[in-house]
């Protein structure tokens, strides 16, 4: 078999992976009436709003990075009534972070045995906790760490001390670029990354090298920011876009409780925590791996040919490695809040726990056949979907009937109404224009965790004046809302969800 035709089947492999445990894991997923998270909802609806030609920040508040609302938006014009089109973006992200933690692995030995382990990767990092109900931030950036990761030590292998290539770094100028117009919390991989090969050309005494390392890694992100400029440029929403995106970021979303250091300091290490010991199914391998890694002797090699045995590992490579780790959890946790999707991103790292066992692995398989090895694979492929199945959070909502959600409940109500309006008045988009199919048609079409005024102003003043034909609520409203509208229905919300009952209301003149 050729080199080519071989990497056609990983890719292959990796993606049939991907599909077999997101099918069960993501409510994204056809198998699932509808993906009730807030945020996955809030992103949607976010997408169907771009299409239908609103702006975001301009004419639709919600304050993750614009490349996720255009993402959405591609994946509505997939599907807009559900979440398919999401479901296979998910899929694609999935197949190429699985696809680089091959790489990974094959760079530490893993010769024979690299496939085997990504169903075993991928069951145990998409059935977490933190993997929440699918489509978050963290999910969709997963790859672009992965495969810098894999950049970074590929080059560390096989090419240091010669200087990286312009396209590597750019692409992974390009990469940084991506996640930090998505969400910029995780960014703290990225200025590990780049700190480490400046440093590397700096105790060599190339100062010249490791400056044109940074402009075209710049260079990159620059190429990432220029969609963003001319969208928002030409459409007069550049300032909209920094002072939500930025500014409401940094100084609006903090909770009044850890503004001090110290109380800062301890709600980090209780959010690390929580994310450890909630997802310790991959954070503990991760951890074991990467302690391994660190107390592993010997030059760093790069042929490593001899069966069972792992590559010698660098200094360097021991500390770039802990960077990364370090600026990311530092990065995710910093704000102090206890959400354990905010740490799914460190499963970047997870294929670091298959390190210790590669060793007997490879010796366990050195004699079998690639076809044996294929054919063992894809069994493990349809286990981990199996163990996936058994231990998901979200398992319990697998082919539930859309009538009995409450989402689609009211949607056959608000579906009376030719071409409704809804507003999700006082908590997060809860699935509710997904449901009804609805694009929102204000700015503030639910209320975010942002600590902004200007918001609760409008979101009052829209029941007030009676601007929506629906408004959705968990019992939080106006005392003037029956000025204009009346209570037609009102639905139990499921288990997990932080309120008991969701209530609508319809505008008494429809």
């Amino acid at each position: 078999m050729s080199i080519r035709q071989r990497n056609w089947k990983v890719w292959l492999y990796c993606f049939f992976t991907a599909a077999v445990c997101l099918t069960v894991c993501s409510k994204s997923s056809f198998l699932f009436p509808i993906n009730d998270w807030s945020d996955a909802n809030a992103y949607l609806s976010c997408g169907k709003g771009m299409l239908a030609g609103r702006v975001m920040y301009r004419d639709l508040y919600e304050h993750k990075g614009p490349l996720l609302y255009a993402l959405h938006a591609l994946c509505c014009l997939i599907e807009d009534r559900s979440f398919l089109g999401v479901f296979f973006l998910e899929i694609l992200c999935a197949g190429l972070f699985l696809r680089a933690a091959y790489g990974i692995l094959t760079l530490y030995g893993a010769k024979h045995s690299a496939l085997i382990w990504m169903p075993v990767i991928a069951a145990l990092v998409y059935a977490s906790v933190s993997f929440q109900q699918g489509d978050s931030a963290e999910e969709l950036c997963l790859p672009m760490l992965a495969w810098s990761l894999y950049g970074a030590l590929k080059w560390l292998h096989t090419d240091a001390p010669r200087r990286m290539n312009v396209g590597t770094l750019l692409l992974h100028g390009f990469l940084a670029g991506c996640v930090l117009w998505v969400k910029f919390t995780m960014l703290g991989f990225y200025a590990a990354w780049l700190a480490f090969v400046m440093l590397f050309h700096f105790a060599r005494r190339e100062p010249k090298a490791a400056f044109t390392a940074l402009g075209w890694f710049v260079g990159g992100v620059a190429l990432a920011t220029v969609p963003g400029l001319l969208y928002f440029g030409l459409n007069g929403a550049i300032g909209p876009w920094l002072k939500t995106y930025l500014y409401d970021n940094l100084f609006l979303y903090q909770d009044d409780a850890v503004l001090t250091l110290v109380a800062r300091g301890k709600a980090m290490l209780r959010a690390g925590w929580d994310w450890y010991t909630a997802n310790w199914v991959y954070a503990v391998p991760m951890t074991v791996g990467l302690g391994w890694l660190t107390l592993r002797k010997g030059n760093l090699g790069s042929n490593g040919e001899t069966i069972g045995e792992v590559p010698g590992v660098s200094v360097a490579e021991k500390v770039f490695l802990w960077a990364m780790l370090g600026l990311l959890a530092l990065g995710v946790f910093i704000g102090g809040k206890s959400y354990l999707y905010y740490g799914f991103i460190l499963a970047a790292f997870a294929p670091l726990g298959a390190l210790p066992l590669i060793g007997f692995a490879e010796r366990l398989l050195s004699r079998v056949k690639p076809r044996g090895i294929a054919t063992l694979a894809c069994v493990l492929t349809i286990c981990a979907g199996g163990f996936a199945l058994a231990v998901s959070p979200n398992t319990p909502d697998l082919l539930k009937p859309r009538d009995q959600t409450m989402q689609y409940r009211f949607a056959a109500i608000v579906n009376q109404t030719p071409d409704a309006t809804l507003l999700n008045y006082g908590f997060m988009d809860a699935g509710f224009y997904t449901a009804c199919h609805i694009t929102p048609s204000v700015k503030y079409f639910h209320q975010t965790n942002m600590h902004l005024q200007e918001m609760l102003d409008e979101q009052t003043r829209y029941v007030t004046q009676g601007v929506t034909d629906y408004v959705v609520t968990r019992g939080k409203q106006p005392d003037t809302i029956t000025d204009h509208y009346e209570l037609v229905a009102t639905e139990k919300t499921p288990d997990g969800f932080w309120y008991e009952y969701v209530y609508l209301y319809r505008r008494k003149d429809l």
